[in-house]
């Protein structure tokens, strides 16, 4: 191969090909599945000596021009040109008739089967790429792949499959992906591309937020009420009473549609109390504040995405931001028309933005440009979601040091006061709290016992408290104080030569503690 593979990558597509060309990958977001894809067609189709169809299906539409712009862009290796790829979504309905075509699911699921069909009763190698595959496990989307069903044993040794995702396990995991695209044969995690230097290395800070007391009480009326209403709820449908967490959520929201009209009351009843104290949580205003005061402290220079869930939300915090920051700022979400999206997009791209505020939009398989910092202002609880930001923040950035990711979450809440359910050994995190302030109890120390010393050498250090506000909020404190002392020989600033001797300082004393 002409084109260096990582060596994950390497190794994953041997160990597909000795899987008979069929499986699932699960490969953290921002190492590099869509090349893996690519080249493991290229191997496949060396081995079988023949003509390869391969069919690429994505979840949205956006990612058939991302595919098409990977394809071309190795097309010399891979031995295409722009006119093999055809790709059918929503009114672009192009005849089945190029080695490589991409589907949008929605435009798949009631064609695509009888086309895969007739090609493998033909005895026609196919591949089929199932990109984000976690999608396909939906009863409707599961669609694509009654052709198997129909398929002749003998017919299926022509058929070969490739899914991708960050997170493949998902509810019909096991019943349908797996049979469908094969197993889960290769993972490829957040630590192995740390260490090999895939993507970037990240702290992360989670910062506590504190309600007001107006918040509290009205969280507490509601959770009463929730409680109450579950408890009532759950005397009628005693099957209720073993489930937990979404699963429970989900069997009321299907409640709600009963025809028991008592029944259906109380569950619409408990939907709304539950999204009424969502609503408290994530509309917090005190998150607007917060990361308005930490953008301030972070270098000037910093590339931010912004993710939030609300889309009034983001752009209430857009239009502050826009006023601070005047052409530094652009904002993404769905309500946006796609020329104004993809006009944000290439602000952001080009670097004539440095900001971009956006609201769910960006969570999945959008191509966009590494950033320095994360800012998760709300969120869900699922991991998926989470998952799929970090990753927006550790791709791979030549002189980039490590990557910030910063989420918040509102105190004494059923929200979770750790972005991640478990810790990732190569990711380092850190706790914070914001008021009108940021505080973090071990930093504070070691900058007091700084400050006291700067105070009796009577040797000041200009804007030493500035200094030190920033520094409680970025990642280089906990660095080796001799990278430290080698950031601040390059710098030519002298306010950064400063920053980074106190940062040196702060290291040596964490050393010390």
């Amino acid at each position: 191969m002409s084109f260096s593979l990582y060596a994950w990558q390497g190794a994953c597509i041997e160990s597909w090909m000795g899987n008979q060309g069929r499986g699932i990958v699960q490969v953290v977001t921002g190492a590099g599945k869509t090349i893996l894809a690519l080249y493991a067609a290229k191997e496949l189709q060396q081995q079988l000596n023949k003509k390869l169809h391969i069919v690429v299906i994505v979840p949205k539409t956006f990612l058939v021009g991302q595919w098409k712009a990977s394809i071309l862009s190795h097309q010399k290796d891979l031995g295409l040109t722009r006119d093999d790829i055809g790709w059918v979504h929503g009114n672009h309905h192009q005849a089945h008739n190029k080695p490589v075509m991409i589907y949008v699911v929605n435009s798949a699921r009631y064609t695509l089967a009888n086309i895969l069909q007739q090609k493998l009763q033909q005895h026609e190698p196919v591949l089929l790429i199932a990109d984000e595959c976690h999608h396909y496990a939906s009863e409707e989307n599961h669609k694509i792949f009654t052709f198997l069903d129909k398929l002749p044993e003998a017919d299926k040794k022509h058929y070969h499959a490739l899914g991708l995702s960050a997170t493949p396990q998902v509810n019909g995991f096991e019943t349908r992906l797996v049979p469908a695209l094969g197993p889960l044969f290769y993972t490829y995690g957040f630590n192995e591309a740390m260490q090999q230097g895939v993507i970037n290395q990240a702290v992360i800070h989670n910062i506590e937020l504190s309600m007001t007391e107006e918040q509290k009480l009205l969280y507490a009326e509601l959770t009463a009420r929730i409680s109450s209403t579950s408890h009532r709820l759950r005397n009628l449908v005693p099957y209720l009473k073993k489930l937990k967490g979404l699963a429970f959520f989900y069997a009321i929201e299907d409640l709600c549609t009963s025809k028991n009209e008592t029944i259906a009351d109380l569950a619409r009843l408990l939907v709304s109390l539950y999204h009424q104290r969502r609503a408290i949580i994530n509309l917090a205003p005190q998150r607007l504040d917060c990361v308005f005061d930490l953008i301030g402290l972070l270098d000037h220079t910093s590339k931010i995405i912004i993710f939030g869930e609300r889309i009034s939300q983001s752009e209430e915090l857009y239009e502050r931001l826009k006023r601070r920051y005047p052409k530094e700022v652009v904002h993404y979400h769905s309500e946006m028309g796609d020329v104004e999206r993809t006009l944000a997009l290439e602000q952001y791209r080009s670097g004539e933005a440095r900001i971009l505020v956006s609201c769910k939009a960006l969570d999945e398989g959008l191509d966009i440009p590494a950033a320095d910092v994360g800012i998760i202002l709300s969120s869900t609880s699922e991991q998926r979601q989470r998952v799929q930001r970090m990753g927006r923040v550790l791709r791979r950035q030549e002189g980039k040091h490590k990557a910030s990711l910063f989420y918040l979450s509102l105190a004494d809440t059923v929200e979770d006061a750790n972005l991640l359910e478990e810790g990732i050994e190569m990711v380092q995190e850190g706790y914070l709290s914001y008021t009108d302030h940021f505080i973090h109890p071990v930093y504070d120390e070691l900058a007091d016992t700084l400050t006291e010393a700067v105070q009796k050498s009577k040797k000041p250090i200009p804007g030493l408290q500035a200094l030190l506000d920033q520094g409680r909020v970025r990642n280089d404190w906990y660095e080796d104080p001799a990278v430290l002392q080698a950031w601040k020989n390059q710098e030519t600033s002298p306010v950064k030569r400063r920053y980074y001797s106190c940062m040196r300082t702060l290291a040596l004393l964490r050393e010390k503690s």
